[in-house]
Formats: C-alpha cells, sequence, structure tokens
C-alpha cells in the first residue's frame, strides 16, 4: 500500500507540473476492444518482463505473445497493447510465436529482444524431430511504447541454420552491446548459453558466439526420469553489491521448472569463467526469471509459476523482493504491494 500510495502521488505531482516527456497513450488492443484491468496474480502469462519507466511513472511488462500490459503499482494490470509492427519481409513473417520478450533501453532507444518462432519453416531434423526456424531478434522504437519495428539489416542476426532461444541484452563498461541467449537443446541436444558482441546500432554480431556455460556442467538438473537434463535457458545477468557478477537461467529439475544461478569468477566479468552454483534458487515449476528496481529501489523478480486454478493449470507471474547487498543473490520473500 505504502508504494501505491507514493506512486500516485508522484504521478500526480508530474501531471500538474505538465511534464513533457510524458507522451499521450496511443496503445491499443490486438483486436480493438476496450483493454482490460487485472490483478497480476489472476493473470496468465509465461516468462513475464517488467520495466519501469521513469518518464511515465509506469510500469510495462510482456511476456510470451508479444502484447504488453502497464501499471502504476505492480498489482493491477490494464491492457493487453499491441507494440509490434512487424514485415512480412522479414525472416520471422507478421505472425509468428514469440515467446519470452524483454524491452531495453539503449543510445535513447528502445529494443524489444524475444525469440521468434517460424512452425512452417524447418531447418534442421534431430532424431527424428523437425527443427522449425527459431532464432532471437531485435526490434527497435524511439519510444517505450513502439511502435516496435525490425532493425534494417542485410543478413539475420543470428546464424539462420542454428535455433536459439530467450536471449537478453546487456552492456559492459565501454558500453558495447551483447546478446546472451541459448542454443536450443532440440537441435543441440544440450542446451548452451552463449554471448555475441554486437555492432553499435545492434543489426548485426561482430565475431562468433562465445559459449558461457552449457547444461552438463550443471550438477543438479534431472529430467523426470533422473537422467541429466540438456535444458538450459533464459539468461538474465545481475551485478551483486560486492560486484560480483551473476547470471539467472532456468532449467528443469523431475521435469518441473527450476531456477538456477551461475556466477563469473571475481573480476572477470562476462568472460568468466563461469560457476554454477550447487544448489537450485527456486524449484517446483518456476520459469524464466528477470529483475528490475520498483519505484522504491527494492529489487524485484519476476517470473512464472505453474499453478492449478480451478482444477486448470496455468503459468501466474510471481513477484519476489530479492537482495543483491552481499556476493550472491538472496531471496527476501513475497513481495508487498
Amino acid at each position: 500500500m505504502k508504494r501505491h500510495l507514493l506512486t500516485y502521488i508522484a504521478a500526480l505531482l508530474l501531471a500538474a507540473c505538465g511534464n513533457n516527456n510524458v507522451e499521450n497513450w496511443e496503445l491499443r488492443t490486438p483486436d480493438g476492444s476496450d483493454a482490460r484491468t487485472v490483478s497480476i496474480d489472476t493473470m496468465e502469462m509465461s516468462n513475464p518482463f517488467i520495466i519501469f519507466d521513469k518518464s511515465r511513472l509506469t510500469y510495462y511488462m510482456t511476456g510470451d505473445g508479444g502484447y504488453v500490459w502497464k501499471s502504476r503499482d505492480l498489482h493491477k494490470w490494464n491492457g493487453p497493447y499491441n507494440v509490434l509492427s512487424l514485415d512480412t519481409l522479414e525472416w520471422m513473417g507478421a505472425h509468428p510465436q514469440i515467446t519470452a520478450p524483454e524491452i531495453h533501453k539503449y543510445n535513447d532507444k528502445y529494443y524489444y529482444v524475444a525469440t521468434f518462432t517460424r512452425p512452417d519453416v524447418t531447418i534442421d531434423n534431430v532424431d527424428g524431430n523437425d527443427v522449425p526456424r527459431r532464432s532471437c531478434q531485435l526490434l527497435v522504437a524511439d519510444s517505450i511504447e513502439g511502435p516496435y519495428k525490425p532493425i534494417p539489416a542485410e543478413m539475420p542476426l543470428l546464424r539462420a541454420d542454428q535455433a536459439s532461444r530467450g536471449a537478453t541484452f546487456i552492456t559492459d563498461e565501454y558500453d558495447s552491446g551483447y546478446l546472451i541467449y541459448s542454443h536450443d537443446w532440440i537441435q543441440s541436444r544440450e542446451g548452451t548459453t552463449q554471448i555475441i558482441l554486437m555492432t553499435k546500432e545492434l543489426s548485426r554480431q561482430i565475431g562468433e558466439p562465445y559459449i558461457m556455460f552449457q547444461a552438463s556442467q550443471n550438477p543438479w538438473s534431472k529430467e523426470d526420469g533422473g537422467e541429466p537434463s540438456p535444458i538450459m535457458d533464459g539468461p538474465w545477468l545481475f551485478d551483486t553489491e560486492e560486484r560480483e557478477l551473476g547470471m539467472l537461467f532456468t532449467t528443469e529439475i523431475d521435469g518441473k521448472g527450476a531456477l538456477g544461478v551461475a556466477y563469473s569468477e571475481k573480476d572477470h566479468g562476462l568472460n568468466g569463467p563461469w560457476h554454477i552454483m550447487p544448489n537450485p534458487l527456486l524449484t517446483g515449476g518456476y520459469g524464466q526469471a528477470m529483475l528490475f528496481n520498483d519505484f522504491d529501489g527494492s529489487l524485484v523478480m519476476v517470473l512464472h509459476k505453474d499453478t492449478v486454478i480451478n482444477g486448470k493449470r496455468k503459468n501466474i507471474p510471481q513477484l519476489i523482493e530479492v537482495d543483491n547487498q552481499f556476493a550472491q543473490l538472496k531471496i527476501k520473500g513475497k513481495y508487498n504491494f
């Protein structure tokens, strides 16, 4: 309630001052119907991502499907809105499957990072299973509300013959941009987390990707039958107060989603080597996680939880307050609105 009240008061003050940074809302729902308002604990969304825009005093949340919701208090969300403008001439077409999207600000522009899948296009066959055209792509916009459009480029961002997924974006101390993503275990038989340096306009990669770590390095990830799991997905990087660089990732234990953490050796940064912690951070059906700072500056984790509601299994977004004041990330507990 305290957070909600502070946000509301600040929004009123901002409006009273006539802040020119706040633009008129021009978002529209996918089918043109009225937007609806729902509580986050009743929403169904896989791989949620949240970003707080200070100029608008508004939280934006996106997830699988690619639509965006907005909120003033993290509890009530209004939407869904369409912010993407896809080009049929691009490899993903006009209606791809969109998963694990993120929004990042870089060089005064906003970038929509997501996994796009074309089920009608096959790039490989592994163990009798067709591998669809699936790759991570960046879209760009001048506003956080879009429209996000493909970045003009002469070639695909990543290799067309390699299925990739779950990308995130990070910059180093020199403000160089990197894409970190997973080589799809369906094709590679073992998921790997890879990093690639990008050009300044983020239209293409520089050099070749480097493998940060792979699924076989994880000592606790197991399939339902007890075999080591090939899943390595959803990287998200963070710093601790003691300047340790960490990475969240998603895998499984006994067929249910689990969240793990890896840390780079001290003072080695992105180059690693990376070491996976011997125990998972969360187990029991959790999906891809990311971190953001709320209005008060608290560090919050958002991810989905496989939940049964009224006899139906759904992925529900969860907010968890975390602490990065020490060498390792710590969970404080459920987020209090």
